[in-house]
Formats: structure tokens, sequence, C-alpha cells
């Protein structure tokens, strides 16, 4: 079934540096200001096909969302984001899960680019397991990631019920490939910049929610990027 969101809205903020601002943020304020009013109008499509919600084995998941302020906005941009899952039965017991995820912001009319706050980010759980959560990419003057207009994540995962578990309905195991990074655009793509990285991941469909944990292992790290083998999170499924 097809799912179509459209939304609306103000959105006022405002921005306030000091003397350890990276220079990134007081270049910023700098071009364009620290007092922003903006309607920000959003849209979305989503196609599910899959057989079952928890646990599928077949069918697919596509969604498209859209993000953009209106012409005359203190800040003029745009955001995309794709994402197409696919799950194929392999056997009874193991299926190919497939996702893989497009994003791409930039500005328009006097801004050259999406605001730093508006950047993407991967690394953690729901993107490139095995390295912490929102720190692949570029980086300030400081170390610290500052995400980017153009992300690209790839995931593989052989998935199979938990061996001789009683709660084998609620649990499921994968073994899993990761690749992806976030650049500052699309024209410093780099593909010699992808991470990738393995391991193994466990889904619990809980009383509370569903509990996603994982052992991802770094194939290609780099030095300053932030490893992070064991990750977990609660309330949505990778």
């Amino acid at each position: 079934f097809d799912t179509i969101r459209i939304s609306a809205g103000y959105q006022g903020l405002d921005l306030t540096s000091t003397a350890f601002s990276p220079r990134y943020v007081t270049d910023f304020e700098d071009t364009y200001g620290n007092s922003f009013g903006d309607i920000v109008v959003s849209a979305s499509w989503r196609r599910d096909s899959r057989n079952k919600i928890l646990f599928p084995d077949s069918g697919s998941l596509q969604s498209i969302a859209m993000e953009s302020t209106i012409p005359g906005s203190g800040l003029e941009y745009y955001k995309l984001d794709y994402t197409q899952q696919q799950f194929l039965q392999l056997t009874k017991d193991l299926t190919l899960g497939l996702k893989g995820r497009l994003a791409y912001g930039d500005g328009y009319g006097d801004f050259e680019a999406i605001p730093f706050f508006e950047n993407f980010f991967a690394g953690g759980i729901r993107s490139v397991r095995g390295f912490e959560d929102n720190t692949l990419g570029p980086r300030d003057e400081f170390g610290e990631a500052i995400g980017g207009s153009f992300l690209t994540v790839f995931n593989a995962e052989i998935i199979f019920p938990v061996p001789f578990a009683e709660a084998a309905n609620s649990t499921r195991l994968s073994a899993f490939v990761d690749v992806g990074n976030v650049f500052t655009d699309v024209n410093t793509f780099d593909a010699g910049e992808l991470r990738y990285s393995a391991g193994l991941a466990g889904v619990w469909a809980s009383p509370l929610g569903p509990i996603s944990v994982s052992l991802g292992f770094p194939l290609n790290a780099k030095d300053g990027d932030d490893e992070q083998k064991f990750q977990f999170t609660i309330g949505t499924f990778f």
C-alpha cells in the first residue's frame, strides 16, 4: 500500500556562537546572519509491499522524503532522501535483506549549500555499524564530525531465527555487511572514502518495543575514525 504525507509549518531559529565555536559556524553567521524565520514544506511517499511488518521474508519498502523552505525564507534550501529495502526468501529459515539509502541537500537563491545544522550524518547501528553514531565523514578543526550534504549507505544481511530458542517468533539474528559514508557535497564523493564493516546483529520484538543489538567490526577504518563494536537501540527496527 502507498502512503503520502504533506505538511507545512513555520520554523524560527537563532544561532549563538562563541569564541570556541568551530570556524564553519562563525563563517555561516558572518555570511548569513544568526536569526532566521522559515516556512518549511515537507512531503513524503512510502510504498510497502512486505508480506509481514514483523520479520518479513519477501517484499519491499520504498520511501522518498522531500523538505524545502519556500522562496523568501530566511534560509533557502532543500533536502531529498530516498530509501529502498528489499527482502528475498532464500530458504525456509534464511532471508536476504538489502537496504540502500541516498540523501542529498543543497541551497538555492543566495545559499550555496544546506545550513550546517541540516547536514546528514553516518555511522552507527542505523547506517554503518561498528562505527560510533554520527561520526563518519568530514570533521572540523577540533576533530568533531560535522556531517555533509550527500549521504550514501548500503546494507546487506542474511537473516535467520535464533536456533533452539523458545521465543523464535519474536527474535532474529543476522550476519551483515555495511558500506557507506557522508560527504561535504556530491562533487566530493570518493569511493575510496567509503567505510565497510561486517558482523552479527540481533533483534528482539520485546513487549516494550523492538530492541536491536549489533557486534560490528570495521574493515577499513582510518586514523581518526571512532569505532564502537557493540551497539544497541530501542524502539525501532533496523
